[in-house]
């Protein structure tokens, strides 16, 4: 019996270890340039036809080694999601929080190193990490615009900077202006780090306390926006609001605190254009096994116990 323990141990030390070599291999990479948002757009110019797909995630919060050793095996998931040769993947977008610590220009390194994984261009939103103590110049410096609307195929694309959580009335005088000129096309979708509404009630998140947030989703049911992404709230949520989809999107590295029955888990969208109709699919990624035996292990199973003993009554 304790020979077999040993072998266990061992055994689980191994995996976790060879786990870990894709993020030491990340480290030591050497960073190198990626394209702005700006460049990333012009690239999409040239797209034909009404048949397309494109990738959402939110919250890698590059620069934490259990963040980054997620985000790489998130990012290697979404390169094989061209298998099924069904459409074209155009682009990817990120909801925000790129670094981890309050912008610093190490972790938008980290970043770029990161990106640099993925063989599909990529926009990345604004979040709060990455706006703070004076990040948003690195940010500008890396990625570039972090306001701004394109279009790709028959679609118009919203980035909106809302780090701060309110959107000023500037904003939405611009948003509206887009909105308006997006007319001609036959889906609009925003990207935001937070969103309007939260879609989870336990939430310490409550962003429709404020009166911007009534506005801009009256302002997005106005105009027909399909699909409003956001992060920010490091899980999976989805809702439908006066005839608006709201996806919250937040797994895309960052450690969940939430229990995965109630959307704590890492994962990544596809988006389908089909013509006239939308529709996405969630891809669950499983976490790097060395972080599943230090952590996520452990965090399903105190849900578990705390939902025996305390929420139902101690066993009654």
């Amino acid at each position: 019996m304790k020979r077999a323990f040993r072998i266990l141990v061992v055994t689980i030390i191994a995996l976790s270890l060879y786990s870990m070599v894709p993020v030491a291999l990340l480290y030591l990479k050497k960073q190198v340039r990626q394209p702005t948002n700006a460049e990333t757009v012009e690239t999409l110019k040239g797209n034909k036809g009404e048949y397309f797909g494109f990738m959402v995630f939110g919250d890698n919060h590059a620069g934490f080694i259990l963040d980054d050793s997620a985000a790489i095996k998130i990012f290697r998931n979404m390169n094989r999601e061209d298998r099924f040769k069904k459409l074209p993947i155009d682009f990817v977008a990120s909801l925000g929080d790129v670094t981890f610590s309050k912008g610093l220009e190490s972790d938008y390194c980290t970043y770029d190193k990161l990106r640099s994984i993925l063989k599909w261009p990529m926009i990345s939103a604004m979040g709060n990490h990455d706006y703070q103590k004076g990040g948003w110049r690195s940010f500008k410096k890396h990625i570039g615009s972090n306001e701004f609307s394109f279009v790709d195929r028959n679609s118009c694309f919203i980035v909106l900077d809302n780090n701060i959580t309110d959107i000023s009335e500037e904003q939405f005088l611009w948003l509206e202006g887009e909105l308006i000129k997006s007319a001609p096309y036959k889906h609009r979708f925003i990207f935001m780090h937070k969103s309007p509404i939260s879609l989870y009630q336990k939430s310490w998140f409550r962003p429709e306390l404020g009166q911007w947030s009534y506005k801009a989703m009256k302002l997005f049911q106005k105009y027909g926006v399909d699909i409003v992404f956001a992060g920010h709230e490091h899980m999976f949520r989805e809702g439908t609001f006066g005839g608006v989809r709201y996806v919250t999107s937040g797994g895309g590295g960052m450690l969940i605190q939430i229990p995965e029955s109630e959307g704590g888990y890492l994962h990544y969208m596809v988006v389908r254009v089909y013509g006239d109709y939308v529709d996405y699919e969630v891809r669950k990624v499983f976490p790097p096994f060395w972080e599943f035996v230090t952590y996520y292990m452990w965090k399903e199973a105190f849900y578990c116990l705390r939902s025996v003993f305390l929420r139902d009554g101690f066993l009654f």
